[in-house]
């Protein structure tokens, strides 16, 4: 069978296993009864910047990444929520384009390739509210045979702030408009454990270790969010990569979300992935990688009565390797 062949041959079983799936998954969102009006946009990227969602996912990729995400929300709404994201991990240890006398823990403790740390920021704008911050992260991982569990902590600094000068009333001097800039900051601690091997991967992750008053919204808390999450990589030879993974997430004890994630990856490193989630949307993603660059696009439907209104979700990911060390972890 000619190259060309075989290539049309695995297009097509793909396409045939993205129609079953499909056929599964739409009716779960269709079925969705409760939505939230605007869910936690940070969750909702856990397979491009992971350490937002558990600290203990850090430095488990085996090599240093950075990665760079723009979100742009209902698109065609004016000022309309969107999204930034920049993080970068790292495995600490023995790599050859480091110093080690400065990254090699020379103590009794055996930390060498054993300590992941990563750094997130972020700014997400939803009208006049606006969050800003970062996150430090810090991981241990403990080796379990051929598996690997890690248990991480993370600490983070946010800004949140209310933005009423963006308003532009038909009726000015309502006394309910201040036309003024309230913001406050917040500093909490996350912790997670992730336990992942060749095929496996699962955590469980808490946020918002302590719980905090709400100030732009006087006599309200914010609780604590659960997060589990994990997948399976089902790898044959000869066959391309398919990987299942959910993310089920319990917020402010008030509501569940989940996302449903299905993802192929072509000729070992590009990729197409569909996502199911909990408010009533479909995603699709596209990624591709072009020597130590990896670029990826989503777009996202949205299967309320908002899709009358808007042309979707977009959303543009780009991810530099600063230095692989292994494809394999194992």
């Amino acid at each position: 069978m000619s190259g060309y062949c075989q290539i049309k041959l695995r297009f097509l079983i793909l396409m045939k296993r993205y129609i079953v799936l499909l056929h599964i998954l739409i009716p779960i969102v269709l079925l969705t009864r409760e939505v939230a009006a605007q869910d936690n946009v940070m969750y909702r990227y856990h397979y491009l910047h992971q350490t937002l969602l558990n600290p203990a996912v850090v430095g488990s990729e085996f090599f240093s990444v950075a990665n760079l995400t723009y979100q742009k929300q209902w698109v065609g709404i004016q000022q309309s929520p969107q999204t930034m994201l920049a993080s970068t991990s790292l495995r600490i240890g023995n790599f050859g384009f480091y110093n080690p006398r400065k990254l090699v823990n020379t103590s009794n403790i055996k930390t060498r390739e054993r300590v992941g740390v990563g750094l997130t920021l972020f700014s997400d704008r939803n009208g006049p509210a606006v969050q800003r911050g970062i996150n430090l992260a810090y991981a241990y991982h403990l080796i379990l045979g051929h598996a690997r569990l890690s248990l991480g902590l993370s600490g983070s600094a946010e800004q949140h702030m209310l933005d009423e000068t963006i308003f532009n009333p038909t009726f000015p001097g309502d006394p309910i408009l201040t036309n003024t800039r309230e913001s406050y900051m917040l500093y909490n601690a996350n912790v997670g454990a992730y336990y992942y091997s060749a095929g496996l991967f699962a955590g469980l992750a808490v946020h918002h270790l302590i719980p905090f008053e709400n100030k732009l919204r006087s006599g309200t808390k914010i609780q604590p969010d659960f997060i589990v999450h994990g997948g399976y990589l089902f790898s044959s030879l000869g066959r391309p990569k398919l990987e299942l993974s959910f993310n089920l997430r319990y917020l402010d004890f008030d509501r569940l979300e989940y996302d449903l994630h299905v993802k192929t990856y072509i000729q070992q490193y590009h990729w197409v992935a569909f996502s199911v989630r909990s408010y009533q949307a479909l995603a699709m993603h596209v990624g591709i990688k072009i020597s130590a660059i990896h670029l990826a696009y989503t777009y996202e439907a949205n299967l309320s009565n908002m899709i009358r209104y808007n042309l979707g979700t977009h959303a543009l990911h780009l991810g530099i390797n600063l230095g692989i060390r292994r494809t394999q972890g194992f």
